[in-house]
């Protein structure tokens, strides 16, 4: 009886020393002497009886969590982090229940902590332009993040964020195939938010637009731009699928149907006010559009929009000057080929003057605005000169289609001038 009573305080003993060794880690723990409480834990589990006890892992994990959280002790320990999951696992594996209400007590932050400082390590490398690194920490944030959802503490299916990262990590490391799997994964689930979040449809649109396949291509602009309407990248690369089709009505259908979409694009409005303009003031009369009286009227409404949308937009108002004129130089073509001197011929030749009048009416206002914008001006860009030069030269023409030599010879010495005084 006695070797009995004597075993079972021997045991109890045991048990004592077992108690009081965890809670000294536990106090090493919240005195944030992490060394201390490692050492002793290692030193736990040299015993293969303290190898089932599921608080020992739970306190591995925590001191581990703990490390990855400090930016100098995780140097000295990169793999913590991942060790921490480990170690969680291992506590859940022997014990689910009381493992998970050692989490509950401590509101589940050590795993958690490995979550968020996985994500601010991988952040800190992406920003110094570690991509490889800020790649591989990502993944293993992901792989904790993952555990976390599926054990239903938490986070989402799908990390959009962090997925985010993962693609730009991956693309600036130059792992286009991973950087597409990862794009694709946000795409795929018509993920929104900040504009940033468009980055994915672009670079998957552009990746297969230079691939050639336009199933997907117009799968990911689509999604894109259902999402992100006012996004300024998709429409260019819509319009320059369509130019290389070579099909002048694909290409002015597709900006009607860009426009649908986004009204209010000032880029989208102008650049379709160009491509109409080039279609429709061709240098031939034979070859004029049998529509060109429509397509004039609304190249005029396209270009008026776009100065709605950005008043001060020079180039517009010269793009709309030089429309008009154009419209009056087919117009003096057409009154040449009136011939004679009957009552019919004279009134017909009075009408085209007075819509060439009308037209030289509707340039002058565009292309003084114009003027008046880069004459101010000292040096000019060259594109910036050549639009100065362009004005000052349609308007002289125009000055002497309305028989005012003074103004005409002003603005053709502008032009003289041009190259020296705004060079």
């Amino acid at each position: 009886m006695k070797r009995i009573i004597f075993t079972l305080l021997a045991a109890t003993g045991l048990m004592t020393v077992s108690g009081q060794n965890l809670n000294k880690i536990k106090e090493s723990i919240a005195a944030n002497k992490i060394a201390e409480a490692k050492t002793a834990i290692e030193t736990l589990l040299t015993n293969p009886k303290n190898q089932k006890n599921p608080e020992v892992y739970y306190l591995k994990g925590k001191v581990l969590s703990a490390i990855s959280m400090n930016p100098a002790e995780r140097a000295t320990m990169p793999e913590a982090r991942m060790l921490a999951l480990e170690a969680f696992k291992k506590a859940l594996e022997i014990d689910k229940n009381q493992s998970t209400l050692y989490l509950t007590v401590d509101n589940y932050k050590p795993v958690f902590d490995l979550y968020s400082s996985g994500f601010e390590e991988g952040a800190a490398h992406y920003n110094a332009a570690k991509f490889e690194e800020a790649l591989s920490t990502f993944k293993n944030t992901g792989v904790i993040g993952e555990y976390i959802f599926t054990q239903g503490w938490g986070l989402y299916k799908l990390d959009t964020t962090l997925t985010y990262y993962m693609g730009l990590s991956a693309l600036n490391a130059k792992k286009e195939d991973q950087a597409i799997a990862y794009f694709t994964k946000l795409a795929d689930a018509n993920v929104g938010g900040n504009s940033d979040m468009a980055t994915p449809y672009r670079y998957l649109a552009k990746y297969y637009f230079d691939k050639k396949d336009d199933a997907n291509m117009n799968k990911y602009i689509d999604a894109g731009l259902k999402i992100f309407p006012k996004d300024d990248y998709l429409p260019l690369l819509a319009i320059d699928h369509a130019r290389d089709k070579n099909d002048v009505a694909f290409l002015l259908k597709k900006f009607e149907q860009l426009l649908a979409i986004n009204p209010e694009s000032f880029d989208l409005t102008f650049d379709y006010a160009s491509e109409l303009f080039g279609e429709t003031h061709v240098s031939e009369a034979s070859k004029r559009p049998a529509d060109y009286t429509e397509r004039c009227s609304k190249i005029e409404g396209l270009y008026n929009k776009a100065l709605g949308l950005k008043a001060d937009s020079y180039e517009t108002m010269l793009s709309l000057g030089k429309h008009f004129y154009n419209q009056m130089l087919f117009i003096e073509e057409d009154s040449y080929k009136v011939k004679g001197t009957t009552p019919e011929a004279v009134k017909k030749k009075a009408d085209y003057a007075a819509l060439i009048n009308d037209m030289v009416d509707k340039t002058i206002p565009q292309l003084e605005k114009v003027f008046g914008h880069y004459d101010g001006m000292g040096k000019l860009k060259v594109g910036e000169r050549s639009n100065f030069k362009s004005a000052c030269s349609l308007l002289n023409y125009c000055y002497d289609k309305k028989k005012d030599k003074a103004k005409a010879e002003f603005y053709q010495k502008k032009y003289d001038e041009a190259d020296k005084a705004h060079q």
